[in-house]
């Protein structure tokens, strides 16, 4: 059904109880249509034109007073422009219609006659501008209740996006290929090295999917795997590649989105040019002054030509990829905590991710 005759329907049930109560009350009979019709047909009008008015005053409520801003102010703000409209209504009733055919003695007014009448149908009127707050108040609830639950099944979806993004960035066809190749390389050389390679590519592979709709994890399971992902590439890359973690205990046990740190590593070794004379050094550690964790590594330029064949030509630019894993980071970050996680790129290239205490999943 449309708002539009719900709210004529709604109006005009209160206002025939209205005066099918106030009539009754007063004569100890209900009226009769025939003789009745018009004040029945103008209590109705007026009760909609009341319900109108209503209606119009809560939409600029909602404006200026929401509810969710001050409840106690916007409910007194309703009740009493509610109140007024409904007196303003009962005044043109008596004085335009009511006044006209009841008879009163000379020495009474309508007012005094007919007080009691007046006074039960402001009692009714009052309780019913309150109910009708409270309904409006409650139906305000459920719609911002609902909208949250929206928010939050949004909120979700947006995170099992990004988790499944960081997943098919560490599963990509490239990274698989660079491990296939360097244990088909290890093989031949250190069937021992190769062996531990194997191992780590395992370890790294059944953290990545077991945890591909885990929201948090402890820092200390996420450094582990950092940790076998290191030593991955430690065994290519050799002494050109150091990595010094600095965490204390009690910060090891608060928690972080999965593959964040294993996206930073894979992060500096893609952007940086990694060679025995030009060493990456890593550094992860505890910053308690800004009660953050500190990923830091140094910046080795890499050459802006490359030879392909017997031609020079630029270097791919790779920033874009540096931007979409830091973006995938924040919004997952976004999700647990206000607090972001700040990139500083000077000297060295830092970022700083805030600690999260409790696993808010």
């Amino acid at each position: 059904m449309h708002w539009i005759w719900r709210s004529i329907l709604i109006s005009s049930t209160i206002s025939a109880g209205i005066f099918l109560f106030v009539f009754y009350s007063e004569t100890g009979a209900l009226p009769l249509m025939d003789e009745n019709w018009v004040g029945l047909s103008l209590a109705l009008l007026l009760g909609n034109l009341v319900g109108a008015g209503m209606f119009r005053l809560n939409l600029s409520f909602n404006k200026i007073l929401p509810w969710n801003r001050h409840i106690t102010g916007r409910f007194i703000m309703e009740v009493f422009s509610g109140f007024l409209l409904v007196t303003l209504a009962a005044m043109i009733y008596i004085y335009g219609f009511v006044d006209q055919i009841v008879e009163t003695d000379l020495l009474d007014s309508f007012w005094e006659e007919y007080w009691d009448g007046v006074v039960k149908f402001g009692i009714v009127s009052l309780v019913i501008i309150y109910l009708f707050s409270l309904v409006n108040f409650s139906i305000f609830s459920y719609n911002q209740y609902a909208v949250q639950q929206i928010r939050t099944l949004s909120l979700e979806r947006q995170q099992l996006n990004l988790q499944f993004e960081a997943l098919k960035s560490q599963l990509s066809p490239h990274f698989l290929f660079n491990s296939l190749n360097t244990i088909s390389s290890l093989i031949y050389k250190d069937l021992h090295l190769a062996e531990n390679f194997i191992r780590q590519l395992a370890h790294t592979y059944t953290y990545i999917l077991g945890n591909d709709e885990t929201k948090l994890v402890k820092l200390k399971i996420e450094m582990e795997m950092m940790q076998s992902f290191f030593e991955m590439q430690k065994t290519r890359y050799g002494d050109a590649l150091s990595l010094k973690i600095d965490v204390p205990e009690e910060i090891k046990q608060t928690y972080i989105p999965p593959l964040t740190l294993q996206m930073l590593l894979e992060n500096a070794l893609k952007h940086n040019l990694v060679e025995d004379d030009n060493p990456l050094h890593l550094r992860l550690f505890f910053m308690s002054k800004e009660d953050m964790l500190v990923l830091q590594n140094n910046h080795i330029p890499r050459p802006e030509l490359i030879r392909i064949g017997n031609s020079l030509v630029d270097r791919p630019k790779n920033g874009n990829s540096h931007k979409i894993g830091l973006s995938n980071i924040r919004k997952r970050y976004a999700y647990f905590t206000n607090r972001q996680p700040a990139v500083i790129f000077e000297k060295d290239f830092i970022v700083k991710l805030p600690i999260i205490e409790k696993n808010v999943e």
